[in-house]
């Protein structure tokens, strides 16, 4: 009986622990990080347009890197795949290729991929490029590159397919113009 009681009284303080009765504003994405690290998600939470924040293992890529493997994770419940590439100190003229893959749209600039300014995760919706230049090249077919022309920063690019197949063997580049 001593120990159901104990049992009890750990399991209501964690229970505690989790309840927050005041709203504080910009703490959403925390809190959800917090939730997704428990929940065995991945290292970067992405939150984006019309869809919940996504906890997705992040591909690093580093400069004159080439054939870089993309990670692949899964959209909980609808088992889209989803992942998101991290670039560091992109410069003036620096471009990322993508190999094998395309980009999402971008639900706020049609034409645009979605492509997140910010220093590190998690990824805010508001930390979505919507200045109306940042394209790429994209002809209908592989390779997709986006290259820096004037913005200088880290990057976070979004790749996500809506269909619960394999996702492909994505790889990336990124170049030191």
């Amino acid at each position: 009986m001593k120990q159901k009681a104990i049992w009890l009284l750990l399991v209501l303080l964690l229970s505690a622990s989790f309840v927050d009765c005041k709203k504080d504003e910009g703490e959403d994405l925390t809190n959800l990080a917090l939730l997704n690290t428990l929940s065995g998600g991945g290292d970067c939470l992405v939150d984006f347009p019309g869809k919940a924040a996504v906890g997705v293992n992040r591909t690093r890529v580093t400069k004159g890197a080439t054939g870089v493997n993309v990670v692949w994770g899964r959209i909980p419940f609808v088992n889209h795949p989803i992942a998101i590439v991290e670039i560091l100190g992109i410069q003036t003229n620096d471009s990322v290729v993508f190999h094998g893959v395309d980009v999402i749209e971008n639900p706020n600039v049609s034409g645009q991929p979605t492509i997140y300014a910010s220093t590190d995760c998690p990824l805010a919706e508001s930390d979505i490029i919507t200045d109306g230049t940042t394209k790429f090249n994209i002809s209908g077919s592989d390779p997709y590159t986006y290259t820096s022309n004037g913005t200088s920063g880290s990057f976070y690019f979004l790749l996500y397919i809506v269909g619960s197949g394999t996702p492909p063997a994505a790889t990336v580049d990124y170049n030191d113009n």
